[in-house]
């Protein structure tokens, strides 16, 4: 029972322990509860004056601008522009800036601002440290900055440009982390608000921010600017601009500034677009970016349309644009300047600039602007033309005036002439033939330079012309700036053009404008069609070369390339004929035929000739460069002075029973030839005979194969050979040739141009008599070539020379008339052993005489060595014994040496020998 009491007790004994505890706990709690809340008062407290204070400091950082001051500068830092920095008691102040400022203009006014100094940390490509950012598009001053789009970021030492508000608000935001402070350190910027009047661009449509249209009812004319210009314009925008004017108006516009981001030839970033008509599936007239000046363009109708779009290019500050706009029914009407004509179209774009084009062969009419009525002023129209240019087609541009009344104060005086000189200060027609003339004129219509300038009144039948282009393209143009009324009609002109096949070659033109035809009668070259380019298809060409009695023609050629047909090797030649009269009819006389793969050597025309032609013909299958032909019109040699004269050599060679064959050789052979060489044999045998040649050697500059032969330089030609022309070094490829009739010709020219000069060449002929027989060719005087049948004279018999030719006339040859020599072989024979005696003798005699010097020698020799082994065996003090025992051998005799340690004792005495005679079985050395 006590242990139960016991136990009640110590229970409550407990809970009295614990309630006490629980009191001290609840008492710990509320101590610590009120330590927390005090730290966090205290806490907020200084947060607060934190923020109190840094209130208070950016508010002396941040610069507001309004219209109470609407102009000003403003400075960073304040108190130290253009001191040095590093002196500064306030550098502390500056360490980790952030400011803003503020501008805010009026209603309809733009902010503007211009940098007069800036220098900030870092550079243009690392703007961390310390930088500008520019916000020029913001709409209201509480809008969000990192929302908004950002203008531009600046730092380093290159200012921002000029920057103009889009709307009345700007923000200029400076961050700066850095404590390096240079000198002049910071930047000093103006700002000014400005109306946005000039911005205003026609009415805005409803709905859109940049989308305008400009009425001529409203506007007729006035001035257009870029949303900024000349600030740095937005980015990532869309502008454009829709011109309307009346039914009869046509609308011009001309950018005095233009500067937009140039991102590439084709402009694929920042662009300016414009269309000639009210949508962009309009025609374009033109599509811009870059720096452009003095930029003009006109629409073709009374609507016209304008894109301005920006995207986000590299660091730039483009400025944009302004342009002068006008709508006016005085510009020139293209359709009345164009009459329908096929061919004869406006360049899009100008006010009056047509461009006319070949249909092959054609003729157009172009007209001043208004013609026939007064034309107006103030306007320039050009009119480029072009002719055909291609593969096959290669026009010229012939121009006439057949109506003209360009009167410029004052009116020329006289009106059967006019001067490229004559000045016409009101206005004037030029015309530009030359290449560089023309890219001038295309270029620039201002400081254009013409070929001819026209300004005068044509009356009657005269015209003015014609003019011929260089080339297949011609630019006319027409310009006014004042009208004078001389009272006359027409005002302005009518010309009439025609296109004409140019063949590219000099010389007077010969028929039809498409017939290949010219005449040359003067030194200088005629070339294939288009020479150095290469030659049409199916062409046909004939040139003229006329000359006067007493002279002689010298064609040589600089270059000669044709194309070679495999399946018509002679589809592309030239053939040059001499040209003869006679009762009073014209005789061509074909001289050479020239085809691919080979080059003519130089070619004179023939005695009594003074007149040639030659015709170029070119196939269907391929083309190629053609040829240069150089013309000499020379004086005709006298041939009293060719024998004195080593140059101008050849003559007349008459065959007979006392020269029946002989030798042509070039000039000075075998010295070098010269330029400028002509020589001509003609070489003639008695009646019924022939004349056969053959060369003996051939060193002529050129190339020559079995086929071709390239004898640019120097040639031989011979007539009746199947070859046309021969040079080289190989005389193989020569065949032996006989001659057709009783006379042959040879002639070897050189060009009068430098040549290299080799040793020239050497032909042996041979008179013959064809087709005879034993009773034909009997007599001492004559011998019968036994295989070919050719009777030669019997002076030619075993002179060493093949003179009978084979039948077939080819290389190989009847060499009967060196057969069977029987006087020549015995002298020969007798020669061959004269000669072979007196050298066999001469060799004898040398033999022997060398056999008794060297005989002398020997013996000489023997002698001296016998006198000089008894002068050896003199000087020797004793004779050396010979070995004991042991046969006498002269190949066992021992060395001196060996003697001694035989002979000697060991103290090297020599031991006695006795006097007296030595037994048989001993033996002694002599």
């Amino acid at each position: 029972m006590r242990s139960l009491e016991r136990i009640v007790e110590t229970r409550i004994e407990l809970l009295e322990w614990d309630s006490k505890e629980t009191k001290e706990d609840c008492a710990k709690c509320r101590a610590l509860d009120c330590d927390i809340i005090f730290a966090l008062l205290f806490t907020i407290v200084i947060a607060c004056l934190l923020v109190l204070i840094m209130v208070f400091w950016l508010k002396e950082c941040d610069k507001h601008f309004d219209l109470s001051k609407p102009e000003g500068t403003i400075y960073f830092p304040e108190n130290t522009i253009n001191v040095n920095l590093k002196n500064s008691t306030k550098i502390e102040e500056l360490y980790n800036l952030q400011c803003v400022y503020t501008f805010v203009a009026g209603p309809r006014q733009r902010v503007m601002l211009e940098f007069d100094h800036f220098s900030l940390s870092g550079s243009s490509e690392n703007c961390d440290i310390e930088y500008v950012d520019i916000y020029s598009e913001i709409e209201s001053i509480d809008e969000d900055l990192l929302s908004s789009a950002l203008g531009g970021r600046y730092c380093g030492t290159v200012a921002p440009r000029i920057r103009i508000s889009l709307h009345n608000i700007l923000k200029l935001v400076l961050h700066s982390r850095t404590s390096n402070r240079e000198e002049n350190y910071g930047f000093i910027a103006r700002y000014s608000f400005i109306s946005d009047e000039k911005y205003a661009s026609g009415r805005l449509i409803p709905g859109k921010k940049c989308n305008f249209i400009i009425d001529s009812s409203e506007n007729p004319l006035g001035i257009l600017y870029s949303r900024t210009y000349p600030g740095t314009f937005p980015r990532n925008t869309h502008c454009s601009y829709l011109f309307k004017g009346s039914s009869n108006e046509r609308i011009r516009l001309y950018f005095h500034d233009f500067d937009v981001f140039f991102g590439g030839e084709h402009c694929p970033y920042d662009t300016v677009t414009i269309f000639d008509g009210p949508t962009s599936s309009s025609p374009i007239i033109r599509k811009i970016c870059g720096l452009q000046q003095r930029l003009e363009a006109y629409s073709m109708s009374n609507t016209l349309l304008i894109h301005f779009n920006t995207t986000n290019p590299p660091k730039t500050d483009p400025r944009g644009f302004f342009l002068d706009y006008e709508f006016s029914s005085r510009f020139v009407v293209i359709n009345k300047l164009l009459n329908g004509q096929k061919g004869v179209t406006h360049i899009r774009g100008t006010e009056c600039d047509v461009k006319v084009e070949s249909n092959r062969e054609t003729k157009h009419i172009i007209r001043s602007p208004n013609y026939p009525d007064a034309y107006p002023t103030n306007t320039t129209c050009s009119y480029i033309i072009h002719g055909l240019q291609g593969d096959q087609n290669l026009e010229k541009v012939s121009v006439v005036f057949r109506e003209f009344g360009v009167v410029s104060y004052p009116v020329s005086s006289s009106s059967d002439d006019f001067s490229t000189d004559e000045s016409c200060p009101t206005a004037w027609v030029g015309i530009a033939l030359s290449e560089s003339n023309i890219k001038a004129a295309i270029s620039s219509t201002d400081d254009s330079v013409f070929d001819q300038t026209l300004c005068d009144r044509l009356e009657g039948d005269k015209k003015f012309g014609p003019f011929s282009s260089e080339g297949p393209k011609m630019v006319i143009q027409f310009g006014s700036t004042e009208l004078y009324n001389d009272g006359k009609a027409p005002l302005g002109f009518e010309a009439e053009i025609e296109f004409k096949t140019d063949y590219g070659i000099t010389g007077k033109s010969l028929g039809t404008s498409n017939e290949c035809k010219f005449e040359f009668d003067k030194n200088g070259f005629f070339n294939s069609p288009r020479y150095p380019a290469n030659y049409p298809l199916d062409t046909n060409c004939t040139y003229y070369i006329i000359g006067k009695p007493g002279k002689e023609i010298l064609i040589y050629y600089e270059q000669f390339i044709l194309h070679e047909d495999p399946e018509n090797p002679t589809s592309d030649y030239l053939e040059v004929f001499d040209v003869r009269y006679e009762n009073g009819k014209e005789i061509l006389e074909s001289r050479e035929k020239y085809y691919a793969g080979s080059v003519p050597g130089p070619i004179i025309s023939s005695p009594g000739v003074y007149e040639m032609r030659a015709v170029f013909s070119s196939g269907s299958s391929g083309s190629a460069n053609g040829f240069k032909a150089l013309l000499e019109f020379q004086d005709i040699r006298d041939k009293k002075d060719q024998k004195s004269d080593p140059d101008h050599c050849g003559g007349i060679i008459e065959a007979s029973d006392e020269l029946p064959s002989g030798k042509i050789s070039s000039p000075n052979y075998p010295i070098k030839y010269k330029e400028n060489v002509h020589c001509k044999w003609n070489i003639k045998a008695r009646p019924g005979r022939r004349i056969v040649v053959q060369m003996e050697t051939i060193k002529v500059e050129g190339e020559m194969t079995e086929t071709t032969a390239q004898c640019q330089k120097a040639v031989i030609r011979v007539s009746g050979s199947k070859r046309i022309e021969y040079c080289g070094i190989d005389h193989a490829l020569f065949q032996t040739l006989v001659s057709k009739n009783e006379t042959i010709k040879i002639s070897f020219l050189t060009a009068p141009d430098k040549v290299i000069g080799l040793e020239g060449f050497q032909m042996i002929w041979t008179e013959v008599l064809e087709n005879a027989d034993e009773n034909s060719c009997n007599g001492d005087g004559n011998y019968l070539c036994t295989y070919s049948k050719y009777c030669i004279n019997s002076k030619l018999r075993c002179d060493e020379k093949k003179n009978c030719p084979s039948d077939d006339s080819e290389t190989s040859l009847d060499d009967s008339d060196e057969q069977h020599c029987a006087k020549k072989e015995n002298s020969t024979d007798r020669t061959v052993v004269i000669a072979a005696v007196l050298c066999g003798g001469i060799f004898l005699f040398i033999c022997a005489f060398f056999c008794y010097l060297f005989k002398s020698k020997l013996e000489r020799k023997k002698k001296k060595k016998r006198k000089d082994g008894s002068r050896h065996r003199q000087r020797q003090p004793y004779r050396q014994q010979r070995p004991m025992n042991k046969a006498h051998c002269d190949s066992e005799l021992s060395s001196p040496a060996t003697s001694r340690f035989v002979h000697h004792d060991a103290t090297g005495i020599m031991p006695h020998v006795a006097h007296h005679q030595p037994s048989s079985s001993q033996t002694f050395y002599a």
